[in-house]
C-alpha cells in the first residue's frame, strides 16, 4: 500500500514514520526532507501543483500538516483575517481535490479533540457532539470535517477524522486522559488507513484511561482502533 504523509517532520509524523516504515510503501510532503523517508515532496500543500504532484499514484493520504502560530492559538476574534492558517483551509481543500481526481481511497484527517474542549470536564465526550472551536486554528480543523463529508457524499473517496489529543514527541506513555500515546498512534492511524466498510467516521485519537473522558467504544466500533497504553488518572473535577 501506497501511503502520502503530509506533514511528515512533525511529531505525529515521525512517530507514524517511524511505526509504519516498514509495512508500507511511504511518501513524505513537508516543507523540508526527512532523512527516513527517500520519497519525500519538498513544498507547501498550499500549492495545488506541488500536491498533485506528491499524490499521484498513491492509495491513501495521511493529513497531519497545520499551520498555526500563538495568534491564531488564542481565544481572541481580534487577530485579524491575515492571520487565519490559509494552508489549513487552502491545504486540506487541494488535498482532498487532488485525492479525488487521483483516484484515491481514503483520507485520513488529523483533526483535534479540542474542538470539545469548552464542555466541562465532568462532561464525558461523544462524537455527536456539537464542535465548539475557539480559535481560527479549531475552526479550522472542524473545516476539514466538513469538507471532508462533503467530498465522500460526492465521490468515491472514504474519510476517517482522527480527532487527536495531546500529542509530545518526548512522551511515549500517555498521563492523562486528553494525551495519545505513541504506540496507540501508530496503531490509531493504521486502523484509520486499513479498516474496511468505512466511509465517513469521527473518531477520538486519545489512548485509554482509567478516567472515562473520551468514548473510545466508537472507534473500536468504527475502525476497529483498541487502546493499549492506559494513564492512570483520578477525574479532576
Amino acid at each position: 500500500m501506497k501511503i502520502l504523509i503530509t506533514g511528515i517532520n512533525g511529531a505525529v509524523g515521525s512517530t507514524l514514520v517511524a511505526g509504519l516504515k516498514d509495512k508500507y510503501q511511504l511518501r513524505g510532503l513537508d516543507l523540508d526532507s526527512n532523512p527516513d523517508v527517500s520519497d519525500t515532496f519538498v513544498g507547501s500543500i498550499a500549492d495545488f501543483d506541488t500536491v498533485i504532484a506528491a499524490i499521484q499514484g498513491m492509495d491513501v493520504v495521511i493529513h497531519l500538516a497545520n499551520s498555526g502560530s500563538a495568534a491564531v492559538g488564542e481565544h481572541r476574534q481580534t487577530a485579524g483575517i491575515d492571520l487565519l492558517p490559509s494552508e489549513n483551509f487552502v491545504g486540506t481543500y487541494n488535498l482532498l481535490e487532488a485525492a479525488r481526481q487521483n483516484g484515491v481511497r481514503r483520507f485520513v484527517y488529523a483533526s483535534r479533540a479540542g474542538l470539545l474542549s469548552p464542555y466541562p470536564q465532568s462532561v464525558f465526550r461523544t462524537i455527536d457532539m456539537m464542535p465548539r472551536p475557539e480559535s481560527y486554528y479549531s475552526v479550522s480543523k472542524a473545516f476539514g470535517e466538513d469538507l471532508g463529508y462533503m467530498y465522500t457524499s460526492q465521490s468515491e473517496l472514504e474519510f476517517v477524522a482522527v480527532r487527536i489529543g495531546n500529542f509530545n514527541r518526548d512522551r511515549p506513555e500517555p498521563e492523562h486522559p486528553h494525551h495519545l500515546g505513541h504506540a496507540d498512534a501508530v496503531h490509531l492511524f493504521e486502523q484509520a488507513v486499513i479498516h474496511p466498510n468505512v466511509k465517513f467516521e469521527i473518531v477520538f485519537g486519545v489512548s485509554d484511561s482509567t478516567w472515562h473522558l473520551y468514548d473510545l467504544d466508537h472507534g473500536r466500533k468504527a475502525i476497529g482502533y483498541y487502546p493499549k497504553q492506559k494513564s492512570n488518572i483520578e477525574p479532576d473535577i
